[in-house]
């Protein structure tokens, strides 16, 4: 008989399986996706490596909106849309418009802040 564990299983469960293969509806013994060749499941190179992500603090009225549009970005194609996701894009498409209108497409001069720890 296993040794007893206090305050928990006799013996840890197999699964035959990790999280994410069960997820990915990958068979038990499968070999696992690629996924640092950037083909498996459709990631793209951005996909690879989550960006860093700073807070933002956006008004109240507005985080209730984006949070509506992603509940029905959901029902509409999107099944996996996260507010962070929208929000990317929407600032991306936000900031080219931006560029496009105020400095003829290029990128605005870099400030430097930030980027050495200061404010």
């Amino acid at each position: 008989m296993a040794e007893r564990r206090r305050g928990g299983l006799a013996r840890l469960p197999d699964f035959e399986t990790s999280a994410e293969d069960r997820l990915l509806g990958l068979p038990a013994h499968a070999p696992a996706p690629d996924l640092a060749a950037g083909h498996a499941l459709g990631a793209s190179a951005h996909e690879q490596q989550p960006a860093r992500r700073r807070p933002l603090k956006v008004d109240e009225s507005l985080a209730d909106q984006v949070r509506d549009a992603v509940l029905f970005m959901r029902g509409r194609g999107r099944p996996e849309l996260t507010q962070n996701e929208l929000l990317d894009e929407l600032l991306t498409t936000g900031l080219q418009w931006l560029r496009d209108q105020a400095n003829g497409g290029e990128q605005f001069p870099s400030t430097g802040r930030r980027r050495n720890g200061t404010r």
